[in-house]
């Protein structure tokens, strides 16, 4: 019996003390020969085992050795795993019962979930110094160009087992032919075909009774799938009826499709796919249609490898740039041993490819964005060809399987997710923008455009939306709203209502462009600005006179809240504390219900504890500032005040100028029964000197307004400081200029 023979053979020995484990026994019969072969159901031993995690080779990383090989061998180690010795810690863990009593094994088990990862990691170490040696588990390939060099290849292989105690199999062994079955597939020197079995297997398979069936089906299609260049007829029927929600029932078109399947992989003569040449030049064409993505990699015009994939069906929904580009991202990782760490020229019939990857990354869309991130760690340029010229890619993009790797979409859809659900909009203005958005007709074409692809000139592009054409790169649909990166596009029913928005705090002209531009977008929007402020009846009303603009001759701090200002002024019968820090212009105002000097310096804390101590305060010569109690204060809270001249009260000119600020939005409010607190929420929000608005550059992050914003928009983004001190010394040479 089997269990006497493995005793004999010193694989397991009989167990009489107790052990921690005790496994079942399984009986499986090997191919070909009938014979019984002993294993473990390890699969509670399984769960308490560390798993190395060594990489296992894969059938392209063998092939991508074998360019110029025309003599082979394949040699099979027998009971492989029987060769590794257990140690004694190990071997009492595989301890198994049956009814002639307990073993355990003394040599490595099947079915052991570490097994095949030690097992080929021991391979590797035996034969990883030999030339034109390689393996795959227990499967050993010798090759070579010439037949003397495939004998010493061979030689070296048999004298280097017989040192390491590898037994080999000669009957499933082939020696120096120039065609062999490895791994699945035939290796001949002019590159890897089907195995003539597996091809006989789809030849015969019979229509599917259920949606097992045709999973077995699908997954057999799509193993061959990288030697069908031209799979005519799509899958997505044969898909859709996989989905949970769909019931099984096979009808015409199924067996069409099912039909036409089988005959392009066994079709005669057999696809070959040449081998991978390290010295030769890489091309990748790709292609994107509506439902899928096509990929093949070929040297001197011949395929290495075909690749497809179906989307699913938020894929479906991806702008047709985005499509483009998933397809590049597709490709690589695909074919990621053979493009990873050389320079690839990467074919495609999409022209706006050649210029996004050259772009700054934040002027690309979400999803764009992903995918140009991941692209990064591969070296290649894009270049444009018709369609026409790399019909295998479009094909296989029209005519692709499934290809279920997720690992594609890494951040992708959540990015895109996070933008849309964390649109610190409501639900009602969402629904509001979504459903003008349907029902404006110049956004309806446009959204078709960027999902099916924008045309290749621009006097092709429909009149309606040619206003678009230069923003094309940048424009995605996300749950049927269009961004131009991460601003929404208005619909045009919606816009008079964001202008009133916009200008809710009767900011100048430039100003309300700034704000404007810096969160939204739709055409004319800044036109549409000038004329309704040139208009505003309150903005005429409080039209300032031409003062004298403030001049800055203080020190420029080089951090925020580094240097401040305060001042006091009445207003509307009511008194005011100003602070206004010299950095950012941001500015903090609180009402005073009196002036004195302990209720000035209760304010001043209030603000210090929440934004920090400045180095240096500037005042003016009031009273509340020259007491004794505003002077302990200053020691304690270790800061220099500095009083502005009685007899020039512009030397405290940015307090000055926040003052003439804050009583102009508090004017214009009250004119328009407004409230005060949003006016000042867009000031701190609006763009100073076409830069960063006074929230940035304190805060480092944009203030959540009544105008519709963006999750990335609001998140914290770091402020170059250099470039803020620049601009601040170009201002004051400015301002100086000015003055004099």
């Amino acid at each position: 019996m089997e269990l006497q023979n493995m005793e004999k053979q010193q694989v397991i020995i009989k167990v009489t003390e107790p052990t921690e484990w005790v496994n079942s026994m399984v009986a499986a019969e090997k191919p070909r020969t009938g014979k019984l072969r002993v294993c473990l159901d390890p699969k509670d031993l399984n769960k308490a085992i560390k798993q190395p995690h060594y990489p296992l080779p894969t059938l392209d990383d063998v092939t991508a050795k074998l360019a110029g090989a025309c003599y082979f061998s394949v040699m099979d180690a027998r009971s492989g795993y029987w060769a590794i010795k257990l140690t004694e810690e190990s071997s009492k863990l595989t301890t198994f019962n049956t009814v002639f009593g307990r073993y355990r094994f003394l040599r490595l088990p099947f079915g052991i979930i570490s097994a095949q990862d030690e097992f080929q990691r021991r391979v590797d170490e035996t034969y990883e110094d030999l030339q034109g040696v390689t393996a795959i588990v227990d499967d050993i390939l010798i090759f070579a160009k010439t037949k003397e060099e495939h004998d010493k290849n061979l030689h070296a292989m048999l004298q280097r087992s017989r040192e390491r105690g590898v037994k080999l199999n000669p009957e499933k062994s082939t020696i120096c032919a120039t065609e062999v079955s490895y791994f699945g597939h035939i290796i001949t020197k002019d590159g890897i075909k089907p195995d003539p079995a597996k091809v006989r297997a789809v030849r015969d398979m019979e229509s599917p009774k259920d949606k097992g069936d045709l999973e077995t089906i699908l997954g057999t299609i799509n193993y061959l799938s990288k030697f069908a260049p031209r799979l005519a007829e799509t899958n997505t029927p044969l898909r859709q009826l996989m989905k949970s929600t769909s019931e099984f029932i096979w009808d015409a078109q199924h067996d069409a499709a099912f039909r036409k399947m089988k005959e392009l992989i066994t079709r005669e003569p057999g696809p070959v796919l040449t081998f991978y040449d390290p010295s030769k030049e890489l091309r990748l064409q790709v292609d994107a249609s509506k439902y899928g993505l096509g990929a093949v990699l070929l040297q001197e015009g011949k395929p290495i490898g075909y690749a497809s994939k179906s989307l699913s069906d938020s894929e479906v929904n991806y702008a047709q740039i985005e499509k483009e580009l998933y397809a590049i991202l597709f490709g690589c990782k695909r074919f990621h041993q053979y493009v990873y760490g050389r320079h690839t020229i990467v074919e495609s019939d999409h022209k706006p490819l050649e210029s996004i990857m050259k772009k700054l990354l934040a002027a690309a869309p979400p999803r764009l964005q992903r995918m140009i991130l991941q692209l990064q760690r591969y070296d290649f340029s894009i270049v444009h060809r018709p369609g026409k010229d790399i019909p295998v890619a479009d094909t296989l993009s029209r005519k692709s399987l499934s290809d279920q790797d997720d690992s594609l979409r890494e951040g992708m859809d959540m990015q895109v997710h996070t933008v849309y659900s964390n649109l610190p909009v409501s639900d009602t203005k969402l629904k509001e923008i979504r459903a003008e958005t349907e029902k404006d007709a110049q956004l309806v074409l446009l959204k078709e455009t960027i999902q099916s692809g924008w045309p290749e000139e621009r006097p092709m592009c429909p009149q309606s939306i040619a206003e678009y054409w230069n923003h094309r790169a940048e424009l995605s649909v996300m749950n049927d709203i269009i961004f131009k990166r991460e601003k929404i596009i208005i619909p045009t029913l919606l816009s008079t209502e964001m202008l009133s928005r916009i200008h809710s705090g009767h900011m100048g002209m430039e100003k309300c462009k700034l704000r404007a531009r810096d969160i939204l977008f739709w055409p004319g929007m800044n036109k549409q600005i000038e004329e309704m402020v040139g208009k505003c009846p309150t903005c005429l009303i409080y039209r300032p006179s031409n003062t004298k603009e403030p001049m800055m001759s203080h020190q420029i701090p080089d951090r925020p809240w580094q240097a401040v200002a305060t001042d006091l002024f009445t207003w509307n019968n009511d008194n005011y504390i100003i602070t206004v820090d010299y950095y950012s212009r941001y500015f903090k105002l609180d009402k005073l219900h009196s002036t004195t000097g302990p209720t000035v310096i209760r304010k001043l804390k209030a603000a210090f504890s929440r934004h920090g101590v400045p180095q240096t305060v500037v005042l003016d010569g009031g009273p509340q500032y020259s007491c004794k109690e505003f002077d302990t204060f200053a020691k304690e809270w270790e800061f220099t005040h500095i009083t502005s001249s009685p007899y020039y009260p512009r030397s405290n000119g940015l307090a000055e100028k926040a003052v003439h600020i804050a009583k102009s939005l508090m004017e214009k409010a009250k004119a328009d029964k407004r409230d005060p607190y949003l006016s000042l929420l867009e000031y701190r929000n609006t763009p100073v000197d076409n830069f960063k608005s006074p929230a940035q550059l304190l805060m480092s992050r944009r203030l959540r307004s009544i105008l519709p914003n963006t999750h990335k928009q609001l998140q914290p983004e770091v402020v170059n400081h250099g470039d803020v001190y620049t601009r601040r010394i170009q201002q004051q040479q400015h301002q100086k200029k000015y003055y004099d």
